[in-house]
């Protein structure tokens, strides 16, 4: 897998683009998790299936949560469209 120009051999390099490539996988997979996770909290919390006296008492969790997550996304985001510009 490492192996990029399939010579046989992995060099440094080809293993140091095989990890950054894996790393930069590995925070997308953690990005998009994070807002399917808000998507799908959203969407619970619309339903009846919770009462509205629990989202009350939950709310500050819950606000620091969202707080979180966005952050996760937007700094994939924001690191993402900063390095294409490198």
């Amino acid at each position: 897998m490492a192996d990029l120009d399939q010579d046989g051999v992995v060099t440094a390099e080809e293993l140091a683009a095989h990890d950054t490539h894996l790393k930069f996988k590995t925070q997308k997979h953690i990005a998009v998790g994070s807002f399917v996770f808000m998507l799908i909290l959203t969407t619970f919390f619309c339903t009846p299936l919770i009462s509205e006296a629990r989202l009350v008492a939950l709310g500050g969790l819950v606000s620091t949560m969202y707080i979180a997550l966005a952050g996760i996304v937007g700094a994939y985001m924001g690191m993402t469209a900063w390095m294409s510009k490198k």
